[in-house]
């Protein structure tokens, strides 16, 4: 008799401990179901569902441009260019070719146009790959809004005290680099504070203020 008791306790008790299990289950999977639901009901009602996803991928994209170039001739060039945020140029290129790669938020076959020098102090940059967006804070000042080519900038910290014609302000928070000898060559564009944009981008935070659903 004292075992049929102990043994219906024993039933009874694992029951309710089902019973509470499946509820916390259940109860968890709808506040999960809750917060989505209030995340993506907040991003429709923004009315910036289609441009923010945009504006996400154009933000990992212009974290590094990275690409070959070939020159469309056989007339050989050099470039051996390196630049610091701007400040401290060196090196000198002189290439026009095409780039094979990621730059300016496009990738694939693009035109491609370097002609820079600088000995540290003193430079002067004109550089640019696939189709020339003024409108682009990365590409052009605000000032530049009817340019129709890449345009020619000074760099280095006494020519931009002395002279005017600076860089736009997001192309103080970049480094390029471009090795091309003779007939091919490579480039790249790294952005470190674009990373940061990048993940503070998903809350609708533009430091750069380069989202291109708010300047297009």
């Amino acid at each position: 008799m004292v075992l049929f008791y102990f043994m219906r306790s024993k039933v009874e008790l694992r029951n309710q401990s089902s019973g509470k299990k499946g509820r916390g289950e259940m109860h968890r999977f709808w506040r999960i179901v809750l917060i989505v639901s209030i995340g993506f009901l907040l991003l429709v009602n923004s009315g910036c569902a289609p441009g923010y996803m945009q504006d996400r991928g154009n933000d990992a994209l212009d974290i590094l441009e990275l690409g070959l170039i070939v020159n469309k001739d056989s007339k050989p060039q050099l470039g051996l260019y390196f630049d610091f945020f701007n400040i401290t140029p060196l090196g000198y290129a002189n290439v026009e070719g095409t780039a094979l790669g990621l730059a300016n938020r496009q990738a694939g076959k693009l035109d491609y146009i370097h002609k820079s020098w600088g000995i540290l102090a003193w430079g002067s940059e004109e550089k640019g790959a696939g189709t020339f967006n003024p409108r682009d804070p990365h590409q052009a000042r605000p000032d530049q809004a009817g340019l129709e080519d890449w345009p020619q900038y000074n760099v280095g910290i006494p020519r931009l005290i002395i002279e005017d014609n600076s860089p736009p302000v997001l192309q103080f928070l970049e480094c390029n680099r471009v090795i091309h000898l003779g007939w091919i060559g490579m480039y790249m564009n790294v952005r470190p504070v674009d990373i940061l944009d990048f993940l503070l981008g998903w809350t609708t935070i533009d430091i750069m203020g380069d989202d291109e659903s708010r300047w297009k």
